[in-house]
C-alpha cells in the first residue's frame, strides 16, 4: 500500500538518526486498521532506502494475518509506503510505540525530553541512570531473560521465513516493563536471504568477524552480505551484554563474562554463537528454546484455563460478554481485530467481562503478570448491521387512480329518432315539489294524543261478567254431556232386560 504524503496530515517531529526522521502522524491511520502511527522520513540516500522499504512492507503483506499480529508484536514492522508528491517512496508508516515503551532522560542540551527505552538501558548501572535522571528502575536478571528470549523469537521468526534482520543493536531495540516487552525497530533494514544485492549495515561493536567493518590491513572479509549465521552472533552479543550489565558491557565479546550466570547448557551455546567458526554456532531457534526453558523454571506465567467468546454474534451496539478462567495474571487485555486493547484489571474480572466492539474481527486475550504474557486467540466475532427504521409517509405507497372524462348521456332525442310527436294545446306542465320532509312531518302529531284511564270499578265489573260467563258456559256443556250419557245408559240397560 503506497499513502500519499500529503494525506498525512499533521506530523509531531519525534526523533532523528543518521538516515531518517521519525514523525507522529496525528491524523492519519490506515484503512481498517485504527492504530497510532508513526512516519519515518528518508533523509539521505533516498534510492536505497525505498527499494528496501518495498521489500519489507510487500514480506508483511505476504503473511497470514495470525503471523502478522505475531510479527508486529515485537517489532515495528512497516506496514505501508508514504510517496512524495513526485510519486516517489520518500518513507514508510509503522506502528507507533506505545507510551510504556518511551522514558524521561535529560538531552544533549540538559533539557528533560521524551525518547525511546532503548535496550541501553538494561546494562546501565544505578549510577549511569542517576546522572541521565532516567525514569528506569535497576532490571532484574529474569526480566532480562524474558527480554532476551522474545528477541531470538523474533530472530527465529525471521529466519524460518528466510529473511535476515541485519544491523542489530541496542540503539535499534526498545523495552517495556510490567510485564517485559520488546520492540525491535528499523526493520525496513531486512532483507531476504535471496536478495543479492542487500545492503546491510553493522553498527560498531556488533560487527561479526567474518564481514568485519573495518578489516586488519591485508585482510578481505570472508563474506560481503550478512545472513541469519551473521544475525544469529549478533543475538549471542545482545544476551552476553544484556546479562552482564555493567563497565565494560557495550563492547564486550568475552563469554568468560558470564562467570556462572548460565549453566553449561547455556555457557555452551552461547560459546558456540560468538565463535568465529560459523559452522558452530547454533541456530536462533536453539537460542530461543534454551531462553524459554530457563524463563519458565524461574517463572510462573499466566494460565489460561478457559477462555471463550460467550455472544460471538451480536447487533451493532449491543454489548459482546467474553468468559474465562485464568491463573496467575495480574492484568488482561481484549483485543479486536485492529481496535484499541481493553486493559482490565484480573483481580476484578476473575470470571470475564463486558464490552462493546465497534466493527467485526477476531477477538485474542492476553493475560499478563511481571514476567510473562500468554495470548489465546478467541475466534470471530460478527456484528449485524439493523436495517434503518424510517417513518416517513412519502414511503408509503400512493394509489393512483387515472383521469377519466366526465359522463355525459346523449340527447333523449337523439337516441330515441322514431319518437312520437305529442302536441299540447298548453304550456308545459310544472311538477309540485313534494317536500319530502314537510311530507313526514306532517304526519306526526304535534302533541302526543291523550288516552282517558277508565274507572277501576267498570274494568273490575267487566271482568267478573267474562268470568261467570266463562263458568256457566262450561257447566251447562259438562250438564248435557251427562244428561246425554244417562240416557243412553238406560236406553242399553232396557235392551238387554227385553231379551232375556
Amino acid at each position: 500500500m503506497i499513502v500519499p504524503e500529503a494525506d498525512l496530515g499533521r506530523l509531531t517531529f519525534l526523533a532523528k538518526g543518521a538516515f531518517a526522521e521519525v514523525h507522529r502522524v496525528e491524523e492519519y491511520t490506515l484503512p481498517g486498521d485504527a492504530a497510532p502511527l508513526a512516519y519515518k522520513k528518508f533523509i539521505r540516500e533516498h534510492a536505497a532506502q525505498a527499494r528496501s522499504a518495498r521489500t519489507t512492507v510487500g514480506f508483511r503483506d505476504n503473511l497470514s494475518p495470525s503471523e502478522q499480529r505475531d510479527l508486529d508484536r515485537f517489532a515495528a514492522w512497516p506496514k505501508a509506503l508514504v510517496a512524495d508528491a513526485a510519486g516517489d517512496v520518500c518513507g514508510v508508516l509503522m506502528v507507533l510505540l506505545p507510551e510504556d515503551f518511551f522514558c524521561r532522560q535529560l538531552d544533549d542540551s540538559g533539557q528533560m525530553t521524551t525518547a525511546p527505552r532503548e535496550f541501553s538501558w538494561v546494562i546501565s548501572t544505578a549510577a549511569q541512570r542517576a546522572a541521565a535522571q532516567v525514569d528506569i528502575r535497576d532490571i532484574e536478571f529474569t526480566e532480562r531473560l524474558v527480554l532476551l528470549a522474545q528477541l531470538a523469537y523474533f530472530f527465529g521468526r525471521l529466519h524460518k521465513h528466510g529473511w535476515v534482520y541485519g544491523d542489530c543493536s541496542f540503539r535499534n531495540m526498545a523495552f517495556a516493563l510490567g510485564p517485559p516487552r520488546l520492540k525491535v525497530l528499523d526493520c525496513d533494514g531486512a532483507a531476504a536471504l535471496t536478495d543479492t544485492s542487500r545492503e546491510q549495515a553493522s553498527t560498531f561493536f556488533w560487527d561479526p568477524p567474518e564481514c568485519p567493518i573495518s578489516p586488519p590491513p591485508g585482510q578481505r572479509r570472508q563474506q560481503e552480505l550478512q545472513d541469519d549465521v551473521t544475525d544469529v552472533y549478533k543475538l549471542g552479543l545482545a544476551i552476553l551484554r544484556c546479562l552482564t550489565p555493567g563497565k565494560g558491557a557495550p563492547s564486550t565479546r568475552a563469554v568468560s563474562r558470564l562467570s556462572g550466570e548460565l549453566d553449561s547448557e547455556g555457557t555452551d551455546l552461547l560459546t558456540r554463537a560468538l565463535s568465529a567458526d560459523r559452522s558452530t554456532r547454533p541456530t536462533s531457534k536453539e537460542l530461543y528454546l534454551y531462553l524459554r526453558g530457563v524463563v519458565a523454571s524461574r517463572t510462573s506465567p499466566p494460565g489460561i484455563v478457559h477462555a471463550r467468546v460467550a455472544t460471538p454474534y451480536r447487533v451493532r451496539g449491543m454489548d459482546v460478554r467474553v468468559e474465562w478462567r485464568i491463573t496467575n495474571a495480574t492484568t488482561i487485555e481484549i483485543r479486536t481485530g485492529s481496535e484499541a486493547p481493553i486493559t482490565l484489571d484480573a483481580a476484578q474480572h476473575p470470571d470475564g467481562c463486558v464490552f462493546r466492539p465497534a466493527r467485526s474481527g477476531r477477538v485474542t486475550l492476553e493475560a499478563r503478570n511481571d514476567c510473562a504474557s500468554v495470548t489465546m486467540d478467541l475466534g470471530e466475532l460478527t456484528l449485524y448491521e439493523l436495517p434503518a427504521f424510517d417513518l416517513s409517509l412519502h414511503r408509503l405507497p400512493t394509489a393512483h387512480v387515472p383521469s377519466m372524462e366526465t359522463f355525459q348521456p346523449p340527447s333523449l332525442a337523439a337516441v330515441l329518432p322514431g319518437r312520437p310527436r305529442i302536441a299540447a294545446g298548453f304550456g308545459a306542465v310544472e311538477l309540485p315539489s313534494l317536500h319530502v320532509f314537510d311530507f313526514v312531518h306532517s304526519m306526526l302529531p304535534v302533541e302526543p294524543a291523550l288516552m282517558p284511564a277508565p274507572r277501576i270499578s267498570a274494568v273490575v265489573s267487566e271482568a267478573t261478567g267474562v268470568v261467570r260467563a266463562s263458568v256457566t258456559d262450561a257447566a251447562s256443556d259438562m250438564a248435557a254431556v251427562l244428561h246425554r250419557t244417562f240416557i243412553e245408559k238406560a236406553t242399553a240397560d232396557s235392551s238387554e232386560g227385553a231379551q232375556s
